[in-house]
C-alpha cells in the first residue's frame, strides 16, 4: 500500500512539473514593466551599484568616531643589550630591554580622535550622501529606459498580431495564397519579437508566453512647452547633472582643505614586561598639531586640477541639456506628424476595424509616442 501511495506522489509531483513547464504566461504591458523592475539584469547591477553607495555613506560616518587600536606582542629572546624591533609587520616598534630574558611582553591600548580636519571630514560625508543621491536617481533613468524598451517592443508585437490577425480573417475569406504568406511573415517576425520582450523583462527565453491586449492609437494633444517644463521637472538626466555640479564641488572644496591644519588627540596604556597586563605600566595623553607647509606645490596642482575637471563638467552638462532639448523638439515634431496623419485617417472613429494602412499607421504613431515619453523622461498618459 505504502508503495502504490509513494509511486501516485511521484506520477503527481511529474505532472505538477510537466504543467508547469507547458504552463502559458500571458504578459499585458503593464505586468511585463513590473516583471521587468524585479528581474531585470539592469535592475539588479543597479541594486548592487546603491548597496556599494550606501557602504561609502557608513565609512564616511566612520570618520567621526574615534580609532581604538590594540597591539600585542609576544616576544622570546635572548640579547645582552636592548633591542628595538620595527619590521614592516610590527604597527609600533618593540623594545626589548637587556638582560637575557626568554619571555616578553608588549601590551597596548590606544584611542585617537580628530577634533578638526579643516572640514574633510564634514565635507567627505557630504560627498557620500550626494553620491548616494546620484545613484539612487540613476535607478530613474534605468526604469525609464527599460519601460521605453518594453513599451516600444511590446507595441511590436501588437503590430504583428493585429497583422496575423487581418491576413487571417482576409485570406480565409479571399482563400488566397499570398496574404497566407504574409501571416506567415509576421507570425515569424512576432515570435521573434516576443524573444525580445522575454529578454527585455528578464524571463527564460524558453518561456511559454503570448501577449495580452490591442493595437490602439495613442492620439494625445501635447504641448512643446509642456514636455520641456515636464523634462525640466521630472527627467533624471536633469536631476544627475545638477548632483554632479554638487559633487564638482565638494571635490574641489575637499582639495582645498588638504592646505589646512589637523588637530587630534590620542591617549594610550602600555603594559611592559613577562606578563600580558602587568604592575609595570605607561600611559600618556597627547595633543597633535600637523600644519603642512610646503609639499613641493603638489596641493595647489591638484587644486589646478580640480578646476580644470569642474569646468569640464560644467562644459558638458550644457552640452547634454542642449541634448535634450534636442530630442524632445525632434520626437515631437514626429509624433505631431503621425498624430495629424491619425487625425486624418479618423482611427479613433473605426473602433478597431482597421486595414493594412491603418495598423502600420498606429505602430508609428505609437513608436513615436513612446519616443517622446523617453525624451521627456515621463509617461505621458499622467500629465
Amino acid at each position: 500500500m505504502k508503495k502504490i501511495t509513494f509511486l501516485f506522489i511521484l506520477f503527481f509531483i511529474a505532472k505538477l512539473t510537466l504543467f508547469a513547464e507547458n504552463y502559458e504566461r500571458v504578459l499585458t504591458e503593464r505586468a511585463s514593466i513590473e516583471s521587468a523592475f524585479s528581474i531585470n539584469p539592469d535592475m539588479l547591477e543597479y541594486a548592487q551599484d546603491l548597496e556599494y553607495a550606501r557602504q561609502r555613506v557608513r565609512e564616511a560616518y566612520s570618520l567621526y568616531f574615534p580609532v581604538v587600536g590594540f597591539n600585542l606582542n609576544l616576544s622570546r629572546f635572548n640579547n645582552s643589550k636592548p633591542m628595538i624591533i620595527s619590521e614592516q609587520n610590527y604597527q609600533v616598534p618593540i623594545y626589548l630591554p637587556g638582560g637575557k630574558k626568554d619571555l616578553y611582553h608588549s601590551t597596548k591600548l590606544s584611542v585617537w580622535q580628530s577634533l578638526y580636519a579643516g572640514g574633510i571630514t564634514r565635507t567627505t560625508n557630504k560627498l557620500a550622501h550626494v553620491n548616494l543621491n546620484k545613484v539612487k536617481n540613476e535607478e530613474n533613468i534605468i526604469k525609464s529606459k527599460i519601460i521605453n524598451n518594453i513599451k516600444t517592443i511590446f507595441n511590436e508585437c501588437l503590430y504583428h498580431k493585429a497583422l496575423i490577425s487581418f491576413y487571417d480573417m482576409k485570406s480565409k475569406i479571399a482563400n488566397n495564397t499570398l496574404l497566407k504568406n504574409k501571416k506567415d511573415v509576421e507570425t515569424l517576425r512576432y515570435n521573434q519579437e516576443l524573444l525580445r520582450l522575454l529578454n527585455a523583462i528578464g524571463l527564460d527565453l524558453n518561456t511559454i508566453t503570448s501577449i495580452s491586449g490591442n493595437l490602439t492609437p495613442k492620439i494625445k494633444k501635447i504641448d512643446l512647452e509642456k514636455c520641456f517644463l515636464l523634462a525640466y521637472q521630472f527627467k533624471p538626466e536633469f536631476k544627475a547633472t545638477q548632483e554632479q555640479q554638487t559633487l564638482d564641488d565638494l571635490m574641489l572644496n575637499l582639495l582645498t582643505m588638504q592646505r589646512y591644519p589637523n588637530i587630534s588627540v590620542g591617549a594610550a596604556q602600555e603594559w611592559l614586561g613577562d606578563k600580558i597586563v602587568g604592575d609595570d605600566a605607561n600611559w600618556y595623553c597627547t595633543v597633535n598639531l600637523n600644519i603642512p607647509l610646503f609639499d613641493g606645490g603638489a596641493v595647489f596642482a591638484r587644486i589646478k586640477q580640480g578646476q580644470i575637471k569642474h569646468r569640464e563638467s560644467i562644459i558638458k552638462r550644457a552640452k547634454l541639456e542642449n541634448d535634450i532639448k534636442l530630442a524632445i523638439a525632434q520626437t515631437f515634431l514626429e509624433y505631431s506628424f503621425f498624430r495629424q496623419q491619425a487625425i486624418n485617417a479618423k482611427l479613433l472613429e473605426k473602433n478597431g476595424k482597421y486595414n493594412e494602412s491603418d495598423i502600420e499607421l498606429i505602430r508609428d504613431l505609437n513608436r513615436s509616442y513612446y519616443n517622446l515619453e523617453l525624451a521627456v523622461g515621463v509617461e505621458l498618459d499622467s500629465y
